[in-house]
């Protein structure tokens, strides 16, 4: 009886691996064609140029990203140097997708330490993510302390008798 080796098992399991991963990525391809034309309309309308500096905190900035690689097609609009998260043009971004297809609940979630929000809609076939950040100087939102705590973290070294 002929066995394998542990060396050969192990390359045979990696390329099983790369078989996968191209199955799922061409799947994705398909995926991203499905809904190809509803998402040129989509980022037309919010962000057909970039604009200002990527990430800057200190004036405005609208910068577009496009994902289908590990999971359903996704647009992400990174929105940054806001004096508030009810800033007219965020807002009229957040009514835009709660009203694109029907009425659409929002979900979202705050990182206070970053003064940012995350809002998150999904539609059929794919998800729309608002990332916003206010400016660390904003008049209007600042951070707020409304609690602390202390954790032990122990600390380790390595010792070999």
């Amino acid at each position: 009886m002929n066995t394998v080796s542990h060396a050969v098992q192990l390359l045979d399991d990696a390329k099983a691996d790369i078989t996968r991963s191209r199955s799922s990525l061409s799947k994705n391809v398909k995926q991203l064609q499905a809904v190809r034309k509803q998402l040129l309309h989509i980022i037309k309308m919010v962000c057909p140029e970039s604009i200002g500096q990527s990430f800057s905190n200190t004036e405005y900035s609208l910068v577009c990203r496009v994902d289908a690689t590990y999971c359903q097609p996704s647009i992400t609009f990174y929105t940054a140097g806001l004096d508030s998260f009810k800033d007219d043009r965020l807002a009229s971004m957040i009514w835009y997708f709660s009203t694109l297809d029907g009425s659409k609940d929002v979900s979202s979630t705050d990182y206070a330490q970053s003064l940012n929000r995350v809002y998150r809609f999904q539609f059929d076939g794919f998800n729309i993510r608002v990332d916003a950040t206010v400016k660390s100087d904003s008049p209007l939102c600042r951070k707020v302390v409304v609690g602390s705590k202390t954790e032990v973290v122990n600390e380790y070294k390595i010792v070999c008798d």
